[in-house]
């Protein structure tokens, strides 16, 4: 662990000396020719919930313990959405290739409140072809599916109410073909598939993601188009995964093949100067390594021939209002819903519906203090019934970022 920290800090210390470089003007470039060009942001959150969710630093859903225990209530507070990144460049050596690439942390990663470890989000490396539009990207980042982030405070992301989605190994091809005013744009990935540990053979060193046959594949199609709004373009986008996770029945070898797989939809929609709809849709199975369908992957049954696919879809949209260049309003709302027959034997979270309203202030270009109201409905069904009981809860959070 204390090797942990110590790369943690050699890694900040070279990187405060690159931002202070930048700050001074003076190009960094190391010995190989790469531009280094640092950012990120120190933050705080403080959050009181009113009752217990499934992390009260990141808040997804309301526990089942709200069940018994309502307005079992806490506080929270803490540093670990702070991120440091850098951003990298060239050398190019023609003017028709370019390569680039992005190294990414915050501190989400484990440890402790006041001791947290790094947790990787980007690092990847791309090159570029201008002037065909294709690009090939290696590494760690976004999903190719679901590409928009939703505008919340909470660092939950309305990740299982209709946000599906995360990061994680790939091999990317991309294309953008130009059209009229906008461009079309084509991607396509191979992700490294994420399971769980073997449920039924419990000695295992294996996990259902790995042992699969293939590996997971990525897609989207999407276009951009200038509308009514001047400057601003609508982006309007499908894309979906298809990959399987195989599951280990018993000792002898006896395996089953379980799919993963969802269909997916993107919008950004510019109204006024000012104002905006942003949202996206998606129906699926085995999404847990997704954040979809409350983070319920498959059913595991007393009978392992049983074990079946989670299902359901959801969604979730916001308007955007930005009536100044010192203030941001947000206010949205996302639902994730699960197929009954599913998780009927089983029981398990069936519906999970969030609300939010936020508003951010800059109080100077690098400094911001935000606000926000955050719901969230919880429905679970009890296992071998139609019977759903309803948990709920009310987050208040702060926010603040020295961003750099």
């Amino acid at each position: 662990m204390n090797n942990i920290y110590r790369k943690t800090a050699t890694f900040l210390s070279i990187a405060a000396a690159l931002a202070m470089a930048e700050t001074e003007g003076t190009p960094v470039v190391n010995a190989a020719g790469v531009k280094v060009a640092v950012y990120g942001f120190a933050s705080l959150d403080a959050a009181y919930e009113d009752s217990k969710s499934n992390n009260g630093n990141l808040s997804n859903y309301v526990s089942s313990s709200d069940l018994l225990n309502k307005n079992d209530g806490g506080w929270y507070l803490t540093p670990d959405l702070t991120r440091i990144g850098v951003n990298l460049s060239g050398p190019n050596v023609s003017p028709s290739i370019a390569v680039s690439g992005k190294i990414e942390v915050d501190f989400y990663g484990g440890g402790t409140e006041v001791n947290p470890v790094p947790r990787l989000r980007h690092g990847y490396g791309q090159v570029t072809f201008p002037g065909v539009g294709f690009t090939i990207l290696g590494g760690q980042t976004s999903d190719v599916i679901s590409p928009l982030s939703a505008p919340v405070l909470n660092a939950g992301a309305l990740q299982n109410s209709g946000n599906p989605g995360s990061r994680r190994a790939q091999l990317r091809l991309s294309e953008v073909i130009p059209v009229g005013g906008g461009s079309l744009n084509i991607a396509a990935a191979v992700v490294r598939s994420v399971g769980v540990t073997q449920p039924y053979v419990t000695n295992s060193a294996s996990e259902t993601g790995s042992d699969a046959d293939v590996p997971t594949f990525q897609g989207r199609v999407g276009v951009s188009l200038p509308l009514w709004v001047e400057k601003q373009k609508v982006n309007f986008g499908i894309s979906g995964h298809y990959g399987t996770e195989e599951i280990d029945l018993d000792s002898t070898g006896d395996t089953k093949n379980l799919p993963t797989w969802s269909l997916n939809g993107d919008l950004e929609l510019p109204i006024l100067g000012f104002l905006s709809f942003v949202g996206e849709g998606f129906l699926g199975a085995n999404l847990d390594a997704y954040f979809g369908n409350i983070g319920q992957g498959f059913t595991k049954t007393a009978n392992p021939d049983d074990i079946k696919d989670v299902k359901g879809f959801g969604g979730w949209g916001a308007f955007r209002l930005n009536p100044s260049s010192s203030v941001t309003v947000n206010a949205g709302a996302g639902i994730d819903k699960v197929r009954h027959s599913t998780i009927r034997e089983t029981g398990g979270r069936e519906q999970n519906v969030s609300s939010f309203i936020n508003a951010a202030y800059n109080i100077t270009p690098a400094f911001k203090v935000g606000l926000e109201y955050f719901h969230i409905q919880t429905d679970y069904l009890l296992a071998g019934s139609n019977t759903v009981k309803e948990a709920d809860l009310n987050r208040y959070q702060l926010s603040l970022a020295y961003n750099f």
